[in-house]
């Protein structure tokens, strides 16, 4: 049975994003979510103390643990009447870092993804994880699928990726790709953006020969286009094409480099109206 990792504040967001996750699940089959709520090391204490300075004791704490249990049922509660009975979902309360405890939790679970949202709008509700999400993105072991706030769930059957085709056998992680898209049962396309237009230089014809082979068992096309803003030129695509996830690979020297830097990844993530798979090699 496969997992997905849904890491949930109890904002707008992160409800929309579960939800999101579930029909994924109900997709791929034989597949469970996990809901995750992370609080920081001294978060009760930090939320408790009274005027007069107070010590609280280990039942006010437990109140507090109580209470987040509840909300986190709560989501399990409403996600599960979407699907009765047929889909598992568990849920974990965890105190320490949110980056650390993925991590942990994609050690020991090994989820296919992890999902989270992007809170793509000014509700200053929805920061929690919002703020964390290309953090999430650049430390996690496991693929990161964010979901913006207008995604609308589609069964996944074409899905893009973008590519430069430089360093093909250092950028893509091939077997995770390739588990991605047998999943999903879906077509991949291949997308180069070109700034500048130019068709494509001898060496990076070898690349995208080298990266034919490589993906010889996937059903796979190849698409070009032009545009001087590159994630503009993507999102562009997808719409036209009508894929339902875009695939970037975040990573230094990629045809993602810039991803990282907030101005760019809120371009691309935060205006989509697809989710956006982030890739990296491990």
């Amino acid at each position: 049975m496969e997992t997905i990792l849904v890491p949930v504040d109890f904002s707008k967001t992160s409800d929309h994003a579960a939800k999101y996750a579930l029909r994924i699940a109900q997709q791929i089959g034989n597949c469970r979510l996990l809901l995750l709520h992370t609080v920081r090391v001294g978060y009760y204490e930090t939320i408790l103390p009274s005027v007069d300075y107070t010590q609280y004791g280990d039942e006010d704490i437990q109140r507090m643990h109580r209470s987040l249990l509840k909300k986190l049922n709560n989501l399990k509660d409403r996600l599960s009447s979407l699907c009765g009975k047929h889909l598992p979902i568990d849920i974990s309360i965890e105190e320490g870092s949110l980056l650390a405890i993925i991590n942990e939790i994609n050690t020991h679970e090994k989820p296919l993804l992890v999902i989270i949202g992007s809170n793509g709008s000014s509700d200053l509700n929805d920061r929690v994880l919002g703020t964390n999400t290309i953090r999430i993105a650049k430390t996690s072991t496991k693929p990161v699928l964010v979901v913006p706030p207008n995604a609308m769930f589609k069964p996944v059957e074409k899905v893009v990726l973008a590519c430069d085709f430089r360093k093909i056998t250092e950028l893509i992680p091939v077997d995770s790709l390739k588990t991605i898209v047998k999943t999903f049962g879906a077509k991949l396309e291949v997308l180069n953006v070109n700034p500048k237009g130019e068709q494509l230089k001898e060496d990076l014809l070898q690349e995208q020969a080298l990266l034919d082979k490589m993906l010889n068992d996937l059903d796979h096309e190849y698409q070009f286009t032009s545009n001087r803003n590159v994630a503009e030129g993507i999102l562009e695509y997808a719409h036209d094409s009508k894929a339902q996830i875009i695939i970037s690979l975040p990573r230094k020297y990629s045809f993602f480099e810039s991803i990282l830097h907030d101005s760019i990844s809120t371009k691309l993530t935060f205006r989509s109206d697809k989710p956006v798979l982030l890739l990296r090699s491990y």
